[in-house]
């Protein structure tokens, strides 16, 4: 990028902007009209600004060839109508990625930008939270006969009760599994700043008084997030909750009270598991043997080995799902597993593509963490509060792709602009020194 065409870019880009993507990812969950309608306008202004170089980076990184993969499978799709609709999940967030790996401030500070980012996602889940704790409280037998006596609004019992989801809370979102993948996320990105906090403390003898006030905010919103994601009722979210928390206790590992800490908590995910199963559902064999997703893949499976090159086109598995051949299921929307619903609704070499241009970016940034930091003796690598902050969102696009094993969300716009802000931030933090702007205008 030459000098001119960043200050260029740098007058015409100004704190507003940068406060309304911030305000707009925040608010996101709860509005979710509101927050798209700025995010949206913001796009088109991106796409005004700095079209020529969004579109380059998103040339360089596969994203072109991706597309055209995606619109060939469309042509040939089972319902092209329906197929090339769903292309609306996909290609807009190709461009959105390079929206966001391309905004000015994130060039001049990355780490700095993403860290507000993080805290103020993190700080803005804890209503959700403690609303997604309370839901569950009120849905015990024993409590929400009481509940629903009450002179309650009915908006306010049809939000709670309606529609039956069993022992599970969906807090604001439309389903529990949605706000489940949302809240892992969260989980990543405050671990993150934990880290971070830890490894700050580490080296400072004294703090403010607001620092430990910031702190201990952090840490009871990452500990509301974790016990919303045990009332979510999604194994899925539990198991995935576990992986990221031992991952980062290993990172704190020298920290023992930060150990033990971690183990206690774990320990009374895992209790009230074997005491209250997940979801109204007691633990058992029959949770995966009877699971219906094993259904769902074997039918995938067999879309894949008749259209292996182009797919069925998207929607496909809808269309040719046969009414109950699922027991209990009158329809199925999709494969339940990212790679199985890309390869039977695109096409193997589609499927391929994603792996090869998103799997290149997340592999970057496990790279440039793995290198250390300087007083490691590398040259290149980060501060130890930089990778805090990297390995938060490592951990929080590794929560996406781990439930990619087991669910696809992205048709939640909510989830989908998170998720593609991640792989940007993971862009950005990799490819720093080659995002750097002059220090000279």
């Amino acid at each position: 990028m030459g000098q001119g065409e960043f200050r260029a870019t740098a007058h015409r880009y100004g704190p507003l902007q940068e406060q309304l993507w911030l305000i707009g990812l925040m608010a996101l969950p709860y509005t979710s009209y509101a927050g798209l309608a700025v995010m949206a306008s913001l796009y088109v202004m991106a796409l005004v600004q700095r079209g020529d170089r969004i579109i380059k980076l998103c040339e360089q990184r596969g994203f072109s060839w991706l597309t055209a993969g995606l619109v060939i499978s469309a042509s040939f799709g089972l319902n092209r109508g329906e197929a090339f609709l769903q292309l609306t999940n996909f290609l807009p967030f190709f461009l959105l990625f390079g929206v966001l790996a391309t905004v000015p401030a994130l060039a001049v500070r990355p780490f700095a930008q993403l860290e507000t980012l993080a805290r103020g996602l993190l700080i803005a889940s804890v209503p959700m939270t403690v609303w997604a704790v309370a839901e569950f409280i009120f849905k015990f037998e024993a409590i929400a006969p009481r509940i629903q006596a009450l002179p309650l609004p009915n908006w306010l019992l049809t939000r709670l009760y309606e529609p039956d989801f069993g022992h599970r809370a969906r807090s604001v979102f439309g389903h529990p599994n949605a706000l489940s993948a949302y809240l892992v996320i969260i989980l990543g990105l405050g671990l993150g700043l934990i880290l971070k906090s830890l490894a700050q403390q580490s080296v400072e003898t004294s703090l403010k008084q607001t620092v430990r006030s910031q702190r201990l905010i952090e840490a009871v919103a990452v500990a509301l997030c974790l016990a919303a994601i045990f009332c979510t009722g999604s194994r899925n979210g539990v198991l995935i909750a576990g992986v990221l928390v031992a991952i980062a206790l290993y990172a704190a590992r020298r920290h023992y009270w930060v150990m033990l800490s971690g183990l206690v908590g774990l320990g009374a995910i895992v209790a009230a598991v074997v005491s209250l199963g997940i979801g109204g559902r007691q633990i058992s064999l029959a949770l995966v043997t009877q699971d219906p997703r094993i259904g769902a893949w074997q039918l995938a499976i067999a879309m894949i080995q008749q259209r292996p090159w182009l797919g069925w086109g998207f929607s496909g598995l809808r269309s040719l799902y046969i009414p109950d051949s699922i027991p209990g299921y009158s329809s199925i929307a999709h494969a339940h597993n990212v790679w199985l619903f890309l390869a039977s609704e695109t096409g193997i070499p589609v499927m391929m593509g994603f792996c090869a241009v998103i799997g290149s970016i997340y592999y970057g940034a496990i790279k440039t963490l793995l290198k250390g930091s300087p007083k490691d003796g590398s040259s290149d690598g980060l501060s130890i509060d930089s990778q805090a902050i990297l390995l938060g969102y490592l951990l929080a696009f590794t929560s996406c792709l781990l439930f990619g094993l087991f669910d696809v969300v992205l048709f939640d716009a909510r989830l989908n602009v998170l998720t593609w802000g991640l792989l940007a931030g993971l862009y950005v933090m990799s490819h720093r020194k080659a995002l750097k702007p002059p220090t000279k205008f």
